[in-house]
């Protein structure tokens, strides 16, 4: 999904106080959300229909699309929320150190996930197929945004070494920390929390030894 559908300020959440079109665009991207949310807490993704959400916050259609660009879209904003949880995760930890900053962040998108309903899977899964080819972090770049700061830190603290370039390693990190709800979401049972935690320690472990 492109970053447009998140104009006008780049994110719902950021708005000026002195723009009125921009705040009615934010209201209604929050009433569409918390609808979605509603919704596919309980209902399959396949079966809730952009009518119903829209129906749900009293929101037109053509707003949603504006705003969302498709059902899937809803996706940029579950992670967006998560990178806030993540980020004020971080805040209350600011001496941590690299792993245990990511730890901060990897527990922040185990708890989202454990929590999400199975529309959720669902909107995750359509994403996945329609994201653009070769973007492995079109749906988290905040996230990614985050990651990639522990890690500039820890390199400039002398903490990791800079044998591998930051945003390499950034994505490389995210994508072990989100490779556990990946195959949770394509129908595997496993542990989420145990899982994860060990694809992030590997990460760790090799930047370590490189």
């Amino acid at each position: 999904m492109s970053d447009a559908a998140f104009s006008d300020t780049g994110r719902v959440g950021e708005v000026s106080p002195l723009d009125g079109r921009s705040l009615r665009r934010e209201r209604n991207a929050e009433r569409l959300y918390e609808a979605a949310n509603t919704l596919l807490a309980d209902g399959s993704f396949e079966d809730i229909s952009v009518d119903d959400i829209c129906a749900l916050a009293g929101v037109g259609r053509a707003t949603f699309f504006r705003i969302y660009e498709t059902k899937a879209g809803l996706l940029r904003e579950f992670n967006r929320r998560l990178a806030d949880d993540a980020r004020q995760r971080l805040e209350q930890a600011p001496g941590a150190g690299v792993r245990d900053a990511l730890e901060q962040i990897r527990s922040a998108i185990i708890d989202a996930w454990r929590h999400a309903g199975r529309g959720h899977l669902g909107m995750a899964r359509e994403f996945i197929r329609s994201a653009p080819n070769g973007n492995l972090h079109a749906a988290h770049p905040e996230l990614l945004e985050l990651v990639n700061g522990c890690i500039s830190k820890a390199v400039l603290a002398g903490e990791l070494r800079d044998t591998v370039p930051v945003d390499l390693a950034a994505s490389l990190a995210l994508v072990n920390m989100t490779a556990a709800v990946a195959y949770v979401i394509a129908g595997n049972d496993v542990d989420l929390d145990e899982l994860s935690c060990t694809l992030l320690d590997q990460w760790y472990a090799g930047m370590q030894s490189s």
